[in-house]
């Protein structure tokens, strides 16, 4: 089971990141609730739609690998789907550290069998689910609850967001919540199904019974001290739905499309006709959350990443353009892309340089964490790292401390840099100030001065705590342990997961022939 999925899980930001490579103490299950205190999380931004962010809060990593050890044995950890089978949509793959392939499609097709039924689709949510949980309400942390409110300085009300532990928590939650409902509705013998998918909830219903299934909703929530979040309710109709839902069918049409134009053409004549029909098919999409997941999701897909010979194909200068435009609009798609372009001997690389240094120096001036790291990524595949040495001050503003740690790594910054650096001594920036002494032969020199001050826990008073995250930092340091990865690394953990994607999705496609044939 992949640590690093688990301690950053969905969120590409799990790529950068390498837990696994640490060294830990030989018995984590000897560790006890003594042996730790209450830490502080870092913030990670993300970016949720245009101008909006969702923070991630990456947990100390030792808090973290010693409650995974107290509960990776519950009921149903690892297939999380089966804590309520009949109601949630979530099918987690902890192999993959990502939603399993073929699962949207299946409830999809449930969904409009569903909305044939039944007048409406009502789609909710839960008003800021993870930092309203309380721990008290979760079933089966009994005594151990401390291993889990301790990487969040001991807060009972409310859940770090971005680890699986967190993930899992929040839907045993969830499945309670589900069981108040279903009773509800039961007793009042209501026409209604219902499944959620985190925390949006699914109601299919009748129009007449919308209102009674609203109260419903509020009265359970009620119970477990949450509320729904009454800006997002949505009612959709079958024909609403379908109309709203064209993402699968337009890869499906996207890659049809562009097989055809290939075998029907000479090799001189290849083009990258896929690039003009990824903007022609995001302008028929509604929002831009769609939009991004088609890019992306495109990108992922077995037809671009193995099927497709780049270097049969001719680039037109239109095509540098276009592609600027996709990326722009998506720069995670970068992850899935940037490798494959850089090595087709028909790219010139040099279409890009302004393009990514403009909008490099763009992102910094903005707060999502996750698009900097992207054109990091980029610009270093790439080979332009000419751009990273004027960027060093920006990059001292952002507070991304993956961010810092690269350029700590690749030693970016000054001296006057390094020095604004180690006044940051608060526990908030243990993630960065890892990299800091790690990199830093001064402070490498005298390793437990420098554990003490920035990587100690300010809740460490006990002599049995303190010698803990003494023994876990100046081990690691002492190894040369960073805990984020070369810009290589990067890539082959990118491509790791795109190959075991790209298996799942065969998998799924082949479980779905032979249901049809039975």
């Amino acid at each position: 089971m992949s640590l690093n999925n688990l301690y950053n899980f969905k969120k590409p930001v799990r790529f950068f990141i390498d837990i696994e490579s640490l060294a830990f103490p030989d018995d984590l299950s000897s560790y006890t609730i003594k042996n730790l205190c209450w830490v502080k999380p870092f913030n990670f931004r993300v970016k949720k739609n245009e101008d909006k962010f969702r923070t991630l809060k990456i947990p100390n990593i030792l808090n973290f690998v010693t409650a995974y050890g107290q509960f990776k044995n519950l009921p149903s950890f690892d297939s999380i789907q089966d804590l309520d089978s009949g109601h949630k949509r979530l099918s987690a793959n902890i192999v993959t550290g990502d939603f399993v392939s073929g699962e949207y499609d299946k409830q999809l097709e449930k969904d409009f069998n569903m909305l044939c039924v039944y007048d409406i689709l009502l789609k909710v949510d839960i008003k800021e689910y993870y930092g309203r949980i309380y721990t008290h309400y979760i079933g089966s942390l009994g005594n151990k609850e401390n291993y889990l409110t301790n990487m969040n300085l001991g807060q009972t009300n409310g859940l770090i967001m971005g680890n699986y532990l967190s993930l899992y928590f929040a839907e045993l939650n969830l499945k309670n919540i589900s069981n108040d409902i279903e009773k509800k509705i039961t007793d009042l013998q209501l026409n209604c199904e219902f499944n959620y998918f985190s925390d949006d909830f699914y109601f299919f219903c009748n129009k007449g019974d919308a209102e009674i299934i609203l109260r419903i909703f509020d009265e359970v929530l009620e119970k477990y001290e949450l509320e729904r979040n009454e800006d997002k309710k949505e009612e959709w109709t079958y024909e609403t739905f379908n109309n709203y839902n064209l993402v699968g069918r337009y890869w499906k049409k996207m890659i049809a499309e562009c097989n055809i134009k290939y075998y029907n053409y000479e090799k001189e004549e290849h083009r990258l006709h896929f690039i003009n029909q990824i903007i022609y098919r995001m302008s028929n999409l509604s929002d831009r959350k769609l939009k991004t997941v088609f890019i992306n999701n495109f990108f992922k897909t077995r037809y671009f990443r193995e099927m497709i010979d780049l270097e049969k194909y001719t680039v037109m200068n239109y095509d540098y353009h276009q592609l600027c435009f996709i990326l722009k609009f998506s720069p995670e798609a970068f992850l899935y892309t940037a490798d494959k372009f850089n090595a087709m001997s028909n790219f010139n690389n040099q279409k890009l340089v302004k393009f990514l240094e403009v909008r490099y120096r763009e992102a910094l001036q903005k707060q999502f964490y996750d698009e900097q790291l992207y054109y990091y990524y980029a610009i270093s595949i790439f080979g332009f790292s000419d751009i990273f040495e004027a960027t060093t001050q920006k990059v001292l503003l952002t507070n991304n401390q993956l961010l810092i740690s690269y350029y700590l790594k690749d030693g970016l910054f000054s001296t006057i840099d390094i020095n604004k650096l180690k006044e940051m001594d608060d526990e908030h920036y243990w993630f960065q100030n890892y990299h800091l002494i790690l990199y830093s032969p001064d402070l490498k020199a005298d390793l437990e001065g420098s554990v003490r001050k920035y990587l100690m826990p300010d809740n460490a008073k006990k002599p049995l705590q303190e010698s803990t995250y003494m023994e876990f930092y100046k081990n690691n340091i002492s190894l040369n342990k960073s805990i984020i990865r070369s810009v290589p690394e990067v890539n082959d953990a990118i491509n790791d997961y795109l190959t075991l994607k790209i298996e799942e999705n065969n998998t799924a496609y082949e479980n779905k022939i032979a249901t049809k044939e039975d």
